[in-house]
């Protein structure tokens, strides 16, 4: 008696494995880079695709100070973060124990480092250590944006430390500890809440508002602000007579000298110049900021211009230069900037 042939065989494949042809696997290989270099330099603003508000995330953004944390349960903890604060993953590195060595997140600008627990090196979560003394403040732009965040964090697992109230600082704010022990304040601001409305609320609650003065420089100050590289960063006119140029610009202008022997405009700063008294005037003298004097005035010197050697000021650093075509100007790297 012969066995009846299987109906099913002809559907079955050979499932033994194979070596597909070079070219498939060069092929392949190269979308898959293409891709990937394409997640990770996309300068479109990542967002959740869940619909409710998150602040953007701006993947790219690379802090002065970035916070690095430590959890027991870093993929668990990353999850929370997507979920409660509409965090996007940059990226994660696994080791072969499964942890997570590192990772990064980013939520809105600011960008946030994590890894698992390391007992054997001492890197501890706040629930192991039994507790932390860090607090991460983060700003949202409205009441109902944070209400929202707030209540899907403790849906998530948070706790609340401190209500959702008005604060004295001008903040509506409430905070909470997330499952992984670390603290949150999530903040918005009150509508119509200056300088002076906090000044007051503070003396009210006991304390004095101290807020430091700008360091007086070599041309008098106004120096004490943020600059970027490229952006101007002092100004002065030349004259022949500096008397009667601080009538004039008194006149036109409104600025104001500290003294009859000084150029420099005291109620100006963006950006701060004034007037220098000279024999041969030969028009405004512009400092623009870069990041290092010695490497700029090498460039400008490899681009065909002139450079003289930087020198330093109780204001910063500054080089006097000309351009490939013979146009003055100097470089400048501040001191004083904030």
């Amino acid at each position: 008696m012969t066995t009846a042939p299987d109906p099913f065989d002809a559907l079955r494949a050979d499932d033994t494995p194979i070596t597909p042809p070079a070219p498939v696997v060069a092929r392949v290989r190269d979308l898959l880079t293409t891709e990937l270099e394409r997640l990770m330099t996309d300068t479109t603003p990542a967002t959740t695709t869940t619909g409710r508000r998150t602040v953007p995330a701006d993947l790219h953004t690379v802090g002065t100070v970035q916070p690095y944390l430590c959890v027991d349960g870093a993929a668990a903890a990353i999850e929370f973060y997507v979920d409660a604060f509409g965090a996007v993953e940059h990226h994660r590195m696994v080791g072969g124990d499964g942890r997570i060595g590192h990772a990064e997140i980013v939520i809105g600008s600011s960008r946030l480092m994590l890894a698992d627990e390391y007992p054997e090196a001492g890197v501890l979560a706040p629930t192991s250590r039994g507790g932390t003394s860090t607090n991460f403040t983060l700003q949202v732009t409205d009441a109902a944006m944070l209400d929202d965040m707030f209540t899907r964090a403790l849906a998530l697992g948070a706790s609340e430390l401190r209500p959702i109230a008005d604060q004295p600082y001008g903040q509506r704010q409430g905070t909470l500890r997330d499952p992984f022990g670390h603290q949150w304040s999530i903040s918005a601001p009150l509508a119509d809440f200056d300088d002076s409305r906090y000044d007051a609320s503070m003396r009210d609650a006991g304390f004095e508002v101290v807020r430091p003065q700008a360091p007086a420089d070599a041309a008098g100050g106004h120096q004490y602000k943020h600059y970027d590289r490229g952006d101007l960063y002092y100004f002065t006119l030349q004259v022949p007579d500096l008397a009667r140029a601080q009538r004039f610009y008194a006149a036109v202008l409104g600025w104001e000298f500290a003294s009859p022997d000084h150029g420099h405009a005291t109620n100006i700063a963006a950006p701060p110049g004034g007037v220098q008294q000279v024999d041969d005037p030969a028009g405004p003298q512009l400092w623009f900021v870069v990041d290092d004097i010695h490497v700029a005035v090498a460039a400008v010197r490899a681009a065909g211009g002139t450079a003289d050697e930087p020198v330093f000021y109780e204001s910063g650093w500054s080089a006097d230069c000309t351009d490939d075509q013979g146009t003055r100007f100097s470089l400048s790297v501040p001191t004083y900037t904030r």
